[in-house]
């Protein structure tokens, strides 16, 4: 990943530089914004050039991600790698 875009508390925005196939050249950008008494993690992973199985099996994994990070916050436990939930194309 490279990093096009980074304001502090407020965004970051890589670009895939190697990876899969379908990854190259999409966008993952995370947006920070306050609302309501609480922050909110935007997340999008954009400039797929076709919605393709692969694509919707990530972004079913960026949730668990975003999950596991959201349990980290709020319990100081995460669950990385290799103790991510698994979920399989086809499967």
């Amino acid at each position: 990943m490279q990093v096009i875009a980074a304001e502090p508390h407020q965004l970051v925005r890589w670009r895939c530089t190697r990876g899969p196939d379908e990854w190259l050249n999409t966008d993952v950008t995370f947006r920070l914004e306050w609302k309501e008494n609480q922050t909110f993690v935007l997340f999008k992973h954009a400039h797929w050039k076709e919605p393709v199985e692969f694509m919707h099996h990530c972004s079913t994994k960026w949730a668990t991600f975003l999950l596991s990070l959201r349990h980290w916050v709020d319990s100081s436990e995460g669950f990385p790698i290799p103790h991510d939930l698994k979920i399989a194309v086809n499967g």
